[in-house]
């Protein structure tokens, strides 16, 4: 995304745009200072691992969010690099723009969407996506935009959360939130599940895009929150947030009981949860002579 930032939202959010889910003034700033150092900033070293990332490399990230994939490259590139951080979210972006520090390329923030990257033609050496494929309402269309600003043989490395896995704090968010609508009486059912893709989902999209090379498999990472409040928290950085700040004292008081007791183990302390996405690999193939 940034994905991420899958969590993101119910089901309806998949394919809206995705500053309408980012937006809300409180939302980028509990995503960056929760949310990213879990959940984004371990998956976002693996993204720049898989994509091989050289000193003095140009890198474009693309749903960037806050920018833990943004960090991730600069650090990989060098000061000699150049990293842009694109998000459709102006809010998002504040938190991922970030001077040149020794050692790190500068990060530059590009409004827009995936779909309409202000970027010229054969402009980049890598592609990254974190968690912000299934918010695209024309996969095909961003992709190809990708392909596009990409050199000949520079490669497109995205990173989605997995179907079918149980993605924690967020299915919890989910859950909760479909209890207390029943308690309130308009009962709703919330799910994460369009936010994801499964290996074929993804390998298909990149072969659909005119990409070559393509690889994707699934990978798992452990997640260990400081403490339970900051995961509790971590629900405010989601689109999730600005419905539950809505709440009358008593129904936020209620949802947040409910999520201590989902997400804590017996004797009240955090549980240890596992994240699985899906990473995918491609190349732009080169033009022929």
């Amino acid at each position: 995304m940034n994905a991420a930032t899958a969590s993101r939202s119910s089901s309806s959010a998949a394919g809206a745009p995705r500053r309408n889910h980012f937006d809300a003034p409180s939302v980028p700033e509990n995503y960056h200072r929760y949310l990213d150092p879990v959940l984004f900033e371990p998956w976002a070293h693996r993204l720049v691992r898989l994509a091989r990332l050289t000193p003095g490399a140009t890198v474009l990230d693309v749903a960037a969010g806050t920018g833990a994939a943004s960090r991730a490259a600069a650090a990989a590139v060098g000061e000699s690099g150049r990293v842009i951080a694109c998000d459709s979210s102006a809010r998002m972006l504040d938190y991922a723009i970030e001077d040149a520090a020794p050692g790190r390329a500068p990060i530059e923030a590009l409004v827009g969407d995936a779909t309409a990257i202000k970027l010229p033609d054969d402009s980049v050496d890598a592609v990254l996506c974190q968690q912000g494929l299934p918010f695209m309402a024309d996969r095909r269309a961003a992709l190809a935009e990708c392909r596009r600003v990409l050199r000949p043989g520079g490669v497109l490395v995205v990173a989605v959360w997995a179907e079918g896995e149980r993605l924690d704090p967020f299915d919890a968010f989910a859950d909760a939130l479909t209890a207390d609508a029943a308690a309130a009486g308009t009962p709703r059912t919330i799910s994460n599940a369009a936010l994801t893709m499964s290996v074929a989902d993804v390998v298909d999209a990149l072969v659909g895009a005119g990409l070559s090379e393509v690889r994707a498999a699934r990978e798992s990472l452990p997640v260990r929150w400081p403490s339970l409040d900051a995961e509790l928290n971590g629900l405010f950085g989601t689109p999730f947030g600005p419905v539950v700040d809505r709440f009358d004292d008593d129904r936020r008081s209620a949802l947040m009981r409910s999520l201590r007791l989902m997400l804590t183990s017996g004797d009240g302390a955090t549980v240890d949860h596992v994240t699985t996405s899906v990473l995918g690999r491609a190349v732009k193939p080169a033009r022929a002579s």
